[in-house]
């Protein structure tokens, strides 16, 4: 049994649209307890029909204090998502699920957590559907938007650690404008260069975006603005032809009877591509385990963005990400002796 922090206040849609997503989640998961963080106005008439395995904590939304995160180091405050750090930290809670602003869960993660001392500022890692059925974690996401090449290494040591579980060895690639080893910026062909001596990886060098989704890595290390965008490219390029072929196949009888067929044909490769099936990336860099839902996530994406930490937890992912760090210090330090 664990406990899971969900922020009520966090996102576009707020508590309409989380609560009814927590209630189904946790339904389906009697052996995990969900403790609901908001303001009780917006839960009162939701509580007739609350499941047993529920609980209930007062806070309010973060307001005005979104605009200027930085403002959360120096006092302490009762928002959703604070208290919600708050739990986490005492050991209240194993795990908090958020759609709160990536900027003000970084402030609070350092604020609250233990953050590795290789870790400057935390990471967004997440899961990605691949050609070969088997999902390829990338990160940075979005948090840090350029990246040392010391960075990269720990990027790359958080990414070993997230897939150790099912990869003795997993491949591991750095995303460029090129798989040629003098193609790309500095800080990129430094990182290469000493990744090619990690015997705990399959180093598979560079690859390019146009090979993010053909499953050739298991790890796919990069800085935060070059994931952020192909992700939100990815997504926009998939939603133009699901409209696109929605728009050309909804005319005449012929044209509803290939649609049909099609969606019955491809409804599994579909769920797979669907954003909201693989919404919710780890917060990765230190000792609290913290997932952070898309901000426009609805009921379905954020009930997966829940699975998420429930995986995360299960699968001890704060432990095995501290080993890889620690590993990556420890050879460090060898080096320079």
């Amino acid at each position: 049994m664990a406990k899971f922090a969900i922020d009520l206040h966090g996102g576009d849609f707020g508590p309409s649209v989380l609560i009814p997503s927590c209630f189904n989640f946790f339904r389906r998961n009697p052996q995990h307890i969900g403790m609901l963080v908001g303001n009780i106005s917006s839960y009162r008439s939701y509580v007739q029909n609350c499941p047993s395995n529920i609980e209930w904590v007062d806070a309010q939304p973060i307001g005005q204090l979104i605009q200027k995160p930085s403002r959360m180091i120096r006092q302490d405050g009762n928002s959703s998502i604070e208290v919600c750090f708050r739990l986490l930290q005492k050991k209240q809670a194993d795990g908090l699920v958020s759609a709160e602003h990536t900027g003000v869960l970084l402030v609070l993660m350092s604020k609250y957590g233990q953050m590795h001392h290789l870790v400057h500022r935390a990471v967004l890692a997440s899961w990605l559907p691949t050609l070969n059925q088997k999902p390829s974690v990338m990160l940075d996401l979005g948090a840090s938007y350029t990246a040392k090449h010391d960075q990269l290494l720990v990027y790359a040591a958080i990414g070993v650690g997230l897939t150790s579980q099912y990869s003795a060895k997993p491949k591991l690639s750095l995303l460029n404008v090129g798989t040629e080893f003098f193609k790309g910026p500095r800080e990129l062909r430094l990182a290469d260069k000493a990744i090619q001596s990690w015997g705990n990886v399959d180093y598979i060098g560079f690859i390019e975006a146009s090979d993010v989704f053909l499953g050739l890595s298991d790890v796919i290390v990069c800085d935060g603005f070059t994931g952020n965008s192909i992700i939100k490219s990815a997504e926009g390029a998939l939603g133009l032809t699901f409209d696109l072929l929605k728009r050309n196949l909804s005319g005449g009888f012929v044209s509803k009877l290939v649609s049909i067929w099609l969606k019955v044909q491809m409804s599994q490769t579909l769920k797979r591509l669907d954003p909201k099936s693989s919404n919710g990336a780890i917060v990765a860099g230190s000792d609290l385990l913290v997932v952070k839902s898309h901000g426009n996530a609805k009921e379905k994406a954020f009930f997966s963005a829940m699975q998420r930490m429930v995986d995360a937890h299960e699968d001890c992912y704060i432990d095995s990400i501290a080993r890889q760090l620690d590993h990556l210090a420890a050879s460090k330090i060898m080096a320079s002796e």
